[in-house]
């Protein structure tokens, strides 16, 4: 327990650095942006004394560093500062939109999963046979189609004619429920943009798996465990698929931090208010403090899920020491 506790306080000092590098980028790309936030604000009719007056309201008249020292400090605080487009804290917006992002994010972890784990078995223990065959096509066609595209396609194919042909009103075109509001309405409501946004994990992760299937049952332990009478479906889901699925543990714990940070166009395509359409949203009005306070939000979501990936890995395999000495 102490070994993880320091490996946790580790890696945590490690993202300090990292945050800082995210903020800083962040920063500089959007205030080198063209465009003037103040003249964007006031309207094309405003005159140079009015965006003037303005943006030293705002503190844009000041140097960059000042600006950015003013802004970490304030992030260290958790203060993200106020929206130029809205005049709300930069906290407020985020975390009134991000149950919206986790939802789906997590959503679509658990349709990838659903669809990859019996697909990549069922793959790897029937190689070279029509089963093979159908899974690989199935992953080549997850990797190959946008999400966006396949999202277009849901709404049509499935909320669009299932509404108009029979009657089915159960997807909603644009918009989602949350679970926590309304259980049934929250899980149809996050089906469709799930779908989309897990394909092409799905096709990943079981291209993975079956990969560390194939490895495994040629293994010495076992032929050992035929050899003992051990059944083929023990030795495959209690020994071959216990150790083939540790290298997807690490696959899936990044992609849930993309995840989050990824569902811009899958908010987009369905309308749903989460962080990735505030982020669209906020790039067109130039709102430096939102757009700020998303990339710490996409990098300190990257920094969990690889903190949270490596000790749930060790804790899964016996033969990784936190302290960096191997079994």
């Amino acid at each position: 327990m102490n070994d993880i506790l320091q490996y946790i306080i580790k890696r945590l000092l490690w993202a300090v650095p990292v945050l800082l590098g995210a903020s800083f980028v962040a920063f500089i790309m959007v205030h080198l942006a063209p465009g003037d936030p103040a003249r964007l604000m006031l309207g094309e009719r405003a005159s140079a004394a009015q965006v003037a007056q303005l943006r030293m309201e705002l503190g844009l008249n000041k140097p960059l560093y000042v600006q950015y020292a003013g802004f970490l400090g304030d992030a260290i605080q958790g203060d993200l500062g106020r929206s130029i487009r809205s005049q709300q804290p930069v906290t407020d917006l985020i975390v009134g939109r991000l149950p919206y992002t986790i939802q789906l994010a997590v959503a679509s972890l658990v349709v990838s999963l659903a669809i990859a784990l019996p697909t990549g078995i069922l793959g790897a223990l029937r190689k070279g046979r029509l089963t093979d065959h159908v899974s690989r096509v199935v992953a080549l066609l997850g990797i190959s189609m946008p999400n966006f595209w396949l999202g277009l396609i849901l709404i049509v194919v499935v909320a669009v004619e299932l509404s108009s042909r029979f009657g089915i009103d159960v997807f909603p075109l644009f918009g989602m429920t949350l679970v926590t509001e309304d259980p049934v309405e929250g899980i149809f409501s996050v089906m469709l943009p799930a779908f989309a946004l897990g394909t092409a994990l799905a096709a990943l992760v079981m291209r993975m798996i079956r990969g560390g299937v194939l490895d495994e049952i040629n293994q010495s332990y076992v032929r050992t465990a035929r050899a003992y009478g051990i059944s083929e479906d023990e030795i495959t889901y209690v020994y071959v698929l216990k150790n083939a699925i540790l290298p997807t543990i690490t696959v899936v714990g990044l992609q849930l931090g993309y995840l989050i940070g990824g569902s811009v166009i899958i908010e987009t395509v369905f309308g749903i208010p989460g962080i990735g359409q505030l982020a669209i949203n906020s790039i067109f009005a130039q709102d430096f403090p939102v757009i700020q306070g998303i990339v710490l939000l996409v990098a300190a979501a990257f920094v969990a899920s690889n903190l949270f990936v490596d000790v749930l890995y060790g804790m899964l395999d016996p033969r990784i020491r936190y302290g960096g000495e191997n079994a």
